[in-house]
């Protein structure tokens, strides 16, 4: 089969969906099926409507003869592509592991709300969070949907409109182990983009109110390569990611690869599966996530934390997740 992969960000971009694309290409490819990725990328310097416009334009060549389109958002390309998939005729799928309308309004208001109890009651929204809320509820309702966790699932169904038949669970991959080496300090990492969502004041405050009980802990934050971002998790104390809400958290699943203590938010999801292995806070309770920092900071509490952690065992390969949509892909 011949499959295009829609994506806003691509290697050497960092982040979760450029992985995304890269690992599905890979396995995909690696099965037999021809890939094409189509990466929004330069665009997005360009007003809203341009930008989209660009790439129905920079997608419509790649859908010719193709066999079906996974778009990787539901935002930027997935409503140019969506019109260039249906014009073509060609079967079309949206994998969301995000939440643009959500996150923008945390970016904008700092109003710090978790994704289970955003769509709620009605906010106030801007005109473009009004006109991306609208474009996109138009696209899904009639896409066939990929979600990476439950959670995003139930709590889009209904503010979407989404019929629960047209959706479906493809949890993403959780790569082997990889071999790890004892922290030479107490350092925590917390390698993260530097937006609402990450929740860096409660984050920082927490973090100095741990500090002061336990004055050997440091904090490692900021932005590096995924290769130097493993390398550091290799040889950490531990990893901290108390974001509002993590939906899908590969950050906390590649420090289980090491099996490394973590701390996570108590909305994400993956909590329910990841609690028995780390330590799950209110991301909104400074107080809360300094005791857990605290508690890790302890000979005994970090024992226990090593331990949990080492009974990590789930393997979820990109080859795994590739014959998922090529199954959804033949239903289609």
């Amino acid at each position: 089969m011949k499959i295009v992969i829609a994506t806003g960000i691509y290697p050497p971009e960092v982040g979760g969906p450029s992985y995304y694309a890269k690992g599905l290409e890979d396995a995909l490819r690696r099965v037999g099926h021809t890939v094409e990725v189509v990466v929004y990328g330069d665009l997005r310097r360009y007003p809203m409507g341009l930008s989209h416009l660009g790439y129905f334009f920079r997608i419509w060549p790649s859908l010719k003869g193709a066999d079906a389109v996974i778009a990787l958002d539901t935002a930027s390309v997935a409503i140019p592509s969506w019109l260039a998939a249906r014009l073509r005729r060609v079967p079309f799928v949206i994998r969301t592991g995000g939440d643009f309308v959500w996150e923008h309004y945390l970016e904008r208001t700092r109003e710090l709300i978790p994704l289970p109890f955003f769509y709620d009651e009605r906010r106030a929204l801007s005109s473009k969070e009004q006109l991306i809320y609208a474009l996109t509820r138009f696209v899904v309702r009639r896409s066939t949907m990929v979600f990476s966790t439950e959670m995003q699932r139930d709590v889009w169904l209904r503010p979407y409109g989404i019929a629960s038949a047209r959706t479906r669970i493809i949890e993403n991959a959780i790569e082997p182990p990889l071999p790890s080496e004892p922290a030479s300090g107490k350092n925590f990492l917390w390698y993260v983009r530097d937006i609402a969502m990450k929740n860096g004041a409660h984050v920082r405050a927490g973090f100095e109110k741990a500090k002061t009980m336990h004055a050997e802990i440091t904090l490692e934050s900021g932005s590096v390569p995924k290769a130097e971002l493993l390398e550091r998790m290799k040889r950490c104390y531990a990893v901290i990611l108390p974001s509002v809400t993590e939906i899908s958290p590969n950050y906390i699943l590649d420090a289980l690869r090491f099996k490394k203590p973590f701390i996570m938010d108590k909305y994400s999801g993956l909590a329910r599966a990841l609690a028995p292995y780390g330590t799950l806070v209110d991301p909104l309770d400074e107080s809360d996530i300094a005791r857990a920092i605290a508690v890790l900071a302890t000979d005994e509490g970090y024992a226990d934390a090593l331990s949990r952690a080492a009974q990590f065992s789930r393997l979820r390969t990109y080859d795994d997740v590739a014959k998922d949509f090529i199954v959804l892909i033949e239903q289609l």
